[in-house]
């Protein structure tokens, strides 16, 4: 399942970084998101950036072994928010530091696995 999701990750960014090249941006209006707690992946952020993927035996306490990560992330996912559920749009520099997030993520996971 892991090879598949990274292939599928990889896939998301050859779209985006076609998407930011050609100048276009596509996004659902799909109304008022519900504020169920679903919606909220702080804790898949934080489970990532600690590291327990890749070493489980990681400390609960100090920072993650992928702490350099957590900002680009959480800054990654609210960018999704904001044009998945509000229908507001990004910034071409917003877009290509998202861009370079996922490709530093991607590195990173390919470093460790």
């Amino acid at each position: 399942m892991i090879p598949e999701r990274l292939r599928l990750a990889r896939q998301y960014l050859d779209d985006a970084q076609y998407l930011l090249a050609a100048d276009h941006a596509t996004w659902a209006d799909l109304g008022d998101p519900s504020r169920a707690e679903g919606w909220r992946h702080g804790a898949i952020i934080n489970h990532f950036v600690r590291g327990y993927w890749c070493v489980p035996t990681h400390p609960p306490t100090g920072p993650g072994l992928l702490e350099p990560l957590r900002f680009g992330l959480r800054r990654l996912y609210e960018l999704r928010l904001d044009v998945d559920y509000d229908a507001i749009p990004v910034s071409r520099a917003s877009a290509e530091t998202g861009v370079q997030t996922v490709q530093r993520t991607l590195a990173e996971i390919d470093h460790r696995t």
